[in-house]
């Protein structure tokens, strides 16, 4: 296994506590992150701060409503990066702000890879779940590891950008979660829900696969986006999320995967998936990744997942996803991390970079150690 290169950024406490260590320990990651959201975005779109902190302190009572202890999370994030609330609340919300602003019509490449097994077709019995993360090149170096030994809830690890109270991640109740970005017709990004990003955390927080559930759920989101949830016992569920439904998705013999398309919600005539004419890629993805699979299927272990998260077919527009030499600027999306989860065993692999050119290491743990 390849050396961890990455932060291990660990907190405990309540809520306000874990969000002040967070900031305090990464401050210089965090307000770069800030910085080069900022900066983008104002190279794009030519919009200053005020205006994006206008949309974020809106946002703030929003996010109070969904979650308090996640709202009070930011909040000592923010003191201890010395950052603004609504700064920290930008780059928890940029999905939505990259969205509504165009970031998706504008590039020419993008989209994540996930994959769920279930024990009856794992070698070992566990459930497996495991991620691709495409973005654009630039944001390689502002990742983390955050570990969180909460108190009243579950503690969980997650792999988010600096700043972010989560992304792809498990936690210590044997709930795991991914995030796919998708694009409707429909999308607005407006102050009437919480972040996508925000709603993973919820996703984590989860004591059992219900509040997991409800996360999502219970709120009336006006972007698009894609929640990819297992958990230990041997169930997953993706959630296709639009402002008009959401579409659910069940595992097919005990294998689940989804990349950047609606698979459900197609008959609506009031939803247009716009991602599939923009990027091909993602419906042959998701067929591919359990093409790949089956083959392993009673035997599929962490090298399973290895092997179809390394896979170049329609390179370099793959599951593995490099940049193409032919694009520029905002066009050039690759695979910067790639994550695998067992469940059960609360372990999780991480390959930093492109997996066909980096090892994945391993990741076990203390704080969601089962008892």
């Amino acid at each position: 296994m390849a050396s961890p290169r990455l932060p291990v950024i660990s907190v405990k406490g309540k809520p306000f506590d874990c969000g002040q260590q967070y900031g305090t320990l990464a401050r210089e990651l965090i307000r770069r992150n800030v910085d080069i959201y900022f900066e983008m975005w104002h190279t794009l779109w030519r919009i200053g701060r005020p205006e994006i902190l206008k949309q974020c302190r809106d946002l703030v009572p929003i996010i109070g409503e969904y979650d308090a202890g996640i709202l009070e999370e930011l909040e000592g994030v923010a003191m201890g990066a010395d950052l603004s609330l609504e700064e920290i609340v930008a780059v928890n919300a940029r999905y939505e702000i990259n969205l509504a602003r165009g970031l998706i019509s504008s590039a020419g490449n993008g989209g994540c890879t996930s994959v769920a097994t279930l024990p009856q077709v794992t070698k070992d019995g566990h459930t497996l779940l495991g991620q691709n993360w495409d973005w654009l090149p630039r944001f390689q170096g502002f990742n983390v590891i955050l570990e969180v030994a909460q108190t009243g809830r579950p503690n969980l690890i997650t792999q988010p950008e600096a700043g972010n109270l989560a992304h792809r991640g498990m936690n210590s109740a044997g709930v795991g979660a991914c995030f796919n970005g998708m694009a409707s017709s429909q999308d607005r990004f407006e102050s009437k829900a919480p972040p996508h990003l925000i709603m993973m955390r919820g996703i984590l927080n989860a004591e059992n696969f219900s509040q997991a559930l409800k996360a999502v759920l219970s709120t009336k989101p006006t972007v698009s986006g894609n929640f990819f949830i297992a958990h230990q016992d041997g169930e997953a569920i993706d959630l296709e999320v639009s402002p008009v439904d959401i579409g659910l998705l069940y595992p097919e013999g005990g294998i689940l995967t989804h990349s950047n398309h609606f698979l459900t919600l197609t008959n609506r005539e009031d939803l247009t998936d716009i991602i599939k004419s923009l990027y091909p890629d993602t419906v042959y993805r998701c067929h591919r990744a359990r093409q790949l699979l089956e083959p392993d299927k009673g035997n599929i272990d962490v090298n399973s997942f290895q092997r179809v998260l390394r896979d170049h077919f329609s390179y370099p527009q793959s599951i593995c996803r490099h940049p193409d030499d032919r694009a520029e600027g905002i066009q050039q999306w690759a695979t910067l991390f790639s994550m695998i989860m067992d469940l059960e065993e609360r372990t999780i692999y991480i390959s930093e970079g492109a997996p066909c050119q980096n090892d994945y290491y391993q990741l076990t743990p203390e704080s969601l150690r089962k008892d």
